[in-house]
């Protein structure tokens, strides 16, 4: 009897979800929120049973980006000609982007974008090792701080975007690294 009654009532719930959905409810996954997560990573790194840090990495790409825009700010982009934009855009036409939300409950180092940083970040590319072209901390002000939202990443976290030169032809793997003598973070993303 108890099986008959759960099988009813998980019947009713899928029912009323599909007829909220019917009503114009918003359904939160699409494909702009499942790309996002395709292309964003997830790491802890502990040292003797303490947490050292706890971040998120996504990969973007010109298409995600153009998504993420579109998604966020509520434009269409082929309609809308600001500066910030375009820029954010042309930049994928030599960069390889990661965004990285970065927390360590030593704020001492958390310092990623800082050149004397506790923290060593390379990317490990068809075998070999690239320094970053450049880390900035997103500003407060800027369209791309709502990504960490979206990534329902650490609520303290720092957030950077870190730019690889692009090669002219790529196959395999990048692994995004950030290393100090605590440990070592690993991102695996495939091409």
């Amino acid at each position: 009897m108890k099986k008959i009654v759960s099988f009813g009532i998980l019947l009713l719930f899928l029912t009323g979800c599909s007829m909220l959905h019917n009503l114009g409810f918003r359904s939160y996954n699409n494909n702009f929120t499942e790309n996002l997560k395709g292309h964003t990573r997830s790491f802890t790194l502990y040292r003797d049973f303490t947490t050292i840090a706890m971040t998120k990495a996504t990969h973007f790409n010109k298409n995600l980006m153009e998504q993420y825009i579109e998604y966020t700010q509520n434009i269409t982009l082929s309609k809308n000609k600001d500066k910030k934009y375009t820029q954010a855009l042309n930049d994928f036409d030599g960069y390889d982007i990661f965004w990285v939300a970065f927390y360590t409950d030593d704020d001492d180092i958390n310092n990623l974008a800082n050149k004397d940083s506790f923290w060593n970040i390379y990317l490990v590319r068809d075998g070999k090792t690239m320094a970053p072209a450049s880390i900035k901390e997103v500003d407060l002000n800027s369209f791309k701080k709502q990504w960490l939202y979206l990534v329902k990443s650490h609520g303290w976290s720092r957030e950077y975007i870190i730019k690889f030169k692009k090669p002219k032809k790529t196959i395999g793997r990048e692994n995004l690294v950030i290393s100090s003598y605590l440990g070592t973070i690993n991102f695996n993303f495939d091409n």
